[in-house]
C-alpha cells in the first residue's frame, strides 16, 4: 500500500541551508552557511542557575502542564523589556510560541488559504517559505535596494497581485543584512494601511545592533495596529530552549492560541521557567551587550579579510548589525556552482537562489560570521577567494 499523502505535501522541501549543515561534521570544513550563534558564546553557567532556580523556587510545578498562552510571569517581563524597546504590548498582546519558526507557521496556518499571495521582500527568509508553503501559498515578491523594499515596486505589486497580507524582516534582513530606512517604513505602513493589509515584521537580529542608529520596529510605528511582531531568543539567549514569541492585538493572539493548542498544547514549561529565572536575575541584560561586541569583532574580522581575499568580480553590503554579509557576483558568475568548487576547498555558504521565492539570485550568496572564530574566518574567506579569482 501507498500511503495517500496530502496534496499540501508536495511542497514541502528539505532546508538547503540543514543540508549544508551536514557538512560541518566533514574533518576541515569551515562552514558560514548556517545562521548559528556561537555556541562558545552560551552562557551555560547563568543558564545552570537558572534551571536550579526553576526546580528550587517552582518545584513539582516547573514538570506540568501549563497553559497554552505562556506562562504569566514571563509574559510579564517580557513586556516590561520589549515596551523599554518601543514595542509597547501587555500579556494579552503575547504569546510564547516553541521558536519564532512555529509562530510563522502558526501564522500560515491562520491566514493562508490555498493559493492566496504572500506579499514578502526578494530575496526573504528561507524558513518563511518553507512554513508558508505547505498551506498552498504563492508569493508576491518586491525588490530591494540598500534603503529595503523598493517601494514604487510594492504599490505596483499590490494592484497587480492582491496579496493577503505582507511578510517583513526589516531589520538586519536575512539575508541581505540590510535594514529599511525609517522613510521607507512610513511609506510601506501607509500604503498598507490603505489597502488594509497587515505587515507581519519578523525580528530575530534586531537586538544585535552594533553600529548606526537604531530606527523603530512596524510595530512601534503602527502602534501596534495592523502589525503582527514576531522573534525569538534563539539569537539572543540560545537556539536549542526553541522559544520565541508573538506581539500583536488580541484577537490575532485569540486565533494563534487556537491553532498553537492543536499543534503542541503548549510552549516548554521548564524552559519558560528557567528563562524567567535568567532574565529576573538580569542575565539577559548582561548578556546581550557581549554577544554583539563578540559579532561585531567577527563581522570586522570577515569584512577585512573580504577586502584582502576577493576579487573585483564580488560586492557586498556592510551589516551594521545582525549575522550576515550578503554578497553579488558579477560577469555572469553563478553562486550555484561556485558553491560546488568551495566544497572542494572545505569551506561552505549558501547560494541566493533558495531566498527567491519566486526563482533567480544565483549571482546572490550570503555568509555568515557568528559561528566561526578568527582563525577559521580569515582562512575560510581566503579559500572563498581563490575559489571567486579561479572562475
Amino acid at each position: 500500500m501507498k500511503l495517500p499523502l496530502a496534496r499540501r505535501t508536495r511542497r514541502m522541501r528539505r532546508s538547503t541551508i540543514r543540508e549544508i549543515l551536514k557538512l560541518m561534521a566533514r574533518q576541515g570544513i569551515i562552514s558560514f552557511a548556517g545562521g548559528l550563534p556561537s555556541p562558545d558564546l552560551f552562557p551555560l553557567k547563568h543558564f545552570a542557575t537558572a534551571m536550579q532556580d526553576a526546580f528550587r523556587i517552582d518545584g513539582a510545578s516547573a514538570l506540568q502542564y501549563d497553559v497554552t498562552e505562556g506562562y504569566l510571569p514571563l509574559k510579564e517581563f517580557l513586556c516590561g523589556w520589549l515596551s523599554k524597546r518601543g514595542v509597547r504590548c501587555r500579556p494579552e498582546n503575547l504569546l510564547l510560541t516553541n521558536g519564532s519558526q512555529q509562530a510563522l507557521d502558526l501564522i500560515g496556518k491562520i491566514l493562508i488559504d490555498p493559493g492566496d499571495r504572500v506579499l514578502v521582500e526578494d530575496p526573504t527568509y528561507l524558513g518563511a517559505i518553507q512554513a508558508f508553503d505547505p498551506y498552498e501559498a504563492r508569493y508576491a515578491t518586491v525588490p530591494m535596494d540598500d534603503e529595503g523594499m523598493r517601494i514604487a515596486d510594492l504599490q505596483t505589486v499590490i494592484r497587480a497581485q492582491r496579496p493577503k497580507f505582507a511578510y517583513l524582516v526589516p531589520t538586519f534582513q536575512n539575508p541581505s543584512g540590510i535594514t529599511m530606512t525609517l522613510s521607507r517604513r512610513r511609506q510601506l505602513l501607509d500604503i498598507l494601511h490603505q489597502k488594509n493589509l497587515y505587515a507581519l515584521e519578523d525580528d530575530p537580529y534586531g537586538f544585535l545592533r552594533w553600529s548606526g542608529e537604531k530606527v523603530p520596529s512596524l510595530y512601534e510605528l503602527a502602534g501596534g495596529k495592523g502589525v503582527i511582531y514576531t522573534s525569538t531568543f534563539s539569537k539572543i539567549l540560545s537556539p536549542g530552549i526553541r522559544l520565541g514569541f508573538v506581539v500583536a492585538e488580541p484577537d490575532v493572539i485569540a486565533s494563534l492560541v487556537l491553532a498553537k493548542q492543536a499543534a503542541d498544547l503548549q510552549p516548554n514549561t521548564l524552559i519558560q521557567r528557567a528563562v524567567y529565572h535568567y532574565c529576573k536575575r538580569g542575565y539577559l541584560d548582561q548578556h546581550i551587550p557581549f554577544i554583539i561586541e563578540a559579532y561585531k569583532k567577527r563581522a570586522e574580522w570577515m569584512l577585512e579579510a573580504m577586502e584582502c581575499s576577493f576579487p573585483s568580480t564580488v560586492e557586498w553590503v556592510r551589516p551594521e548589525g545582525g549575522m550576515f554579509i550578503w554578497c553579488r557576483l558579477k560577469k555572469g558568475l553563478s553562486a550555484t556552482r561556485l558553491f560546488k568548487e568551495a566544497v572542494k576547498q572545505n569551506v561552505a555558504f549558501v547560494a541566493g537562489t533558495v531566498f527567491h521565492a519566486n526563482g533567480g539570485g544565483d549571482d546572490t550568496l550570503r555568509l555568515n560570521f557568528t559561528n566561526s572564530n578568527e582563525k577559521q574566518i580569515r582562512e575560510g574567506v581566503q579559500r572563498l577567494g581563490k575559489v571567486f579569482a579561479r572562475t
